[in-house]
């Protein structure tokens, strides 16, 4: 893909390049270019510049990616773009609110032909391509991991993407979900309020930090409420509730306190990797949310027990 260079005339001039670029391109945001110039892929006269640089006349600005020529990147078979049918939970003037299915990204990424909920979005709602801070987004506000199902919100315009934004980031939104784990966990609900940074060994894990070793790795706090609801033979189903929203915080937290999630393949014991197969995905469901809308009513929203999991569960429960 060419890179794309403009010469700044003196009409263009004594402005803020991220208000430029967003001006020139009016379907990204000016957000989504922010983060472009944080990782120097336009860069000024070919030097990184920052987001507040006021450009000059006849500077040269080059753009490492054309952002309207990059493509959805649905999953493909055979040549055919399959994009799945996801339940809509609700629906009305800024949000919609999904049943997400296992084995669906929250959002498109670059380093996946997974089929995503950005791409239902888009195929179903196309004005929502002008929505949210990133182009891999769309109006996608919060994030469920690839293998776990449930509810999520999205945002139809900009203001409804500020104001949930604004929800999740001042703890006002409530999630719950259920998870079956090996064990019977004890004590039977608690809190786990272990802090949680990016492994060392795997940049796509995360792993429990233990602050009292001077670790070079950034700490973040991390909150996760359990109660069990039923305990099993050999397992526990639990219902858990994050106070944070820290990647993978749930699966970290309950293998931190010795009871993994049942199905998980990155957090787990040896002792339960023969175990692993059990399912093709780990025992994660976002059961509910609740939270205000931006035409101030406050919602709870409810995804039942899908099929593949309560099979599991009639099965061990026999």
């Amino acid at each position: 893909m060419p890179n794309k260079t403009i010469k700044i005339t003196p009409a263009q001039s004594n402005q803020r390049i991220d208000k430029f670029l967003a001006g020139f391109y009016p379907k990204r945001s000016r957000a989504s270019w922010q983060k472009r110039i944080k990782n120097k892929e336009v860069l000024v006269n070919n030097k990184g510049v920052k987001a507040d640089y006021v450009l000059k006349k006849e500077d040269k600005v080059e753009i490492l990616k054309i952002i309207s020529e990059i493509p959805l990147a649905p999953f493909s078979k055979g040549g055919k773009v399959e994009i799945p049918e996801i339940e809509i939970i609700y629906e009305d003037d800024d949000v919609i609110v999904l049943n997400k299915p296992a084995g669906v990204l929250s959002q498109n990424a670059e380093s996946s032909k997974s089929p995503s909920i950005s791409d239902f979005l888009v195929k179903h709602f196309p004005e929502i391509k002008n929505v949210g801070e990133d182009e891999m987004r769309f109006g996608v506000v919060h994030r469920l991991d690839k293998d776990t199902s449930g509810v999520i919100i999205t945002a139809k315009n900009n203001k409804a993407f500020e104001f949930l934004k604004d929800q999740f980031k001042n703890r006002k939104t409530r999630k719950i979900y259920t998870a079956l784990v090996y064990g019977n966990i004890e004590p039977k609900e608690g809190e786990i309020n272990f802090k949680i940074g990016r492994s060392k060994t795997n940049p796509n894990m995360q792993t429990v930090i233990d602050t009292k070793k001077k670790e070079n790795i950034k700490a973040r706090e991390a909150r996760t409420v359990y109660k069990t609801i039923k305990n099993l033979e050999d397992y526990s189903l639990l219902e858990a509730s994050p106070k944070t929203g820290r990647m993978h915080q749930i699966r970290v937290h309950l293998k931190a306190i010795g009871y993994p999630i049942v199905g998980d393949r990155k957090y787990f014991f040896k002792k339960y990797r023969n175990k692993s197969t059990e399912l093709n995905r780990q025992f994660l469901h976002a059961k509910e949310l609740k939270t205000e809308l931006p035409n101030k009513k406050k919602m709870r929203f409810k995804a039942k027990l899908p099929d593949d999991l309560k099979n599991f569960l009639d099965k061990i429960k026999k």
